[in-house]
């Protein structure tokens, strides 16, 4: 089954004019995940720009190389 991720909070960093959306997991809002969005994006944009967003994720971390610590 799919997961439903939850837009929890859009936040501005008016200083460094960056924005951020924090999604939590419906199923374990302990989880939690934030990404950079659009600076000052109106709120009707926050899903698609969300969905970009995880998008661009899931492609850096596909790229990733994995390494142990140490």
């Amino acid at each position: 089954m799919a997961s439903e991720l939850i837009i929890a909070n859009l936040g501005h960093d008016l200083q460094a004019k960056k924005s951020f959306v924090t999604f939590l997991w419906s199923d374990d809002p302990t989880k939690r995940l934030g990404l950079e969005v659009p600076f000052g994006i109106k709120i009707e944009d926050v899903e698609t720009e969300a969905r970009k967003a995880i998008g661009g994720f899931v492609g850096e971390m596909t790229e990733s190389v994995i390494k142990p610590l140490g």
